[in-house]
């Protein structure tokens, strides 16, 4: 028996669109400080997300957040609820004085978007598809024409 997916892409592709609307609303778009990008994302989970989301992901989805604390790299892949998996994502995605002054805790610990201390971490258990919308090593990412032999990596994006 196939496992249905947790969201399908067609609900995926109208979250981004909904989100995107509610972004343009406004004068300086995401920019205006009365636009929530994480406020706005948690409601888009909570709408979309099945009450056992958190099941399906466990051990099948890893979400990369950097720790407030010393600022490493931490992957969550084990969720024990529907808030907890939807909280890890709403972590994922602060990005600091953009999103706030005081990042999101997931179990007591204060975590910030996972692309600040590395952009494409290596999922050490699984076979992980890069994706990165610069131009480098990732399995998917833009081909670059440069013939350059300097390198610059800032927090692994290419």
């Amino acid at each position: 028996m196939t496992e249905s997916p947790v969201l399908s892409s067609g609900e995926a592709g109208a979250n981004i669109i909904e989100v995107s609307k509610e972004a343009r609303k406004r004068f300086l778009g995401p920019l205006h400080p009365s636009f929530n990008l994480v406020k706005t994302i948690r409601g888009c989970l909570l709408k979309t997300l099945p009450a056992d989301c958190h099941e399906r992901a466990n051990g099948r989805l890893g979400i990369s957040l950097t720790r407030v604390s010393d600022g490493e790299n931490v992957i969550i892949s084990h969720f024990s609820s529907k808030d907890e998996l939807i909280q890890a994502n709403v972590c994922s995605t602060f990005i600091p004085v953009y999103c706030g002054l005081i990042p999101p805790t997931l179990q007591g610990v204060r975590y910030v978007d996972g692309g600040i201390s590395d952009n494409l971490p290596l999922y050490e258990l699984k076979n992980t598809i890069t994706v990165s919308p610069f131009s480098g090593e990732s399995d998917i990412c833009p081909q670059d024409s440069s013939t350059n032999i300097h390198e610059l990596r800032v927090t692994n994006t290419s």
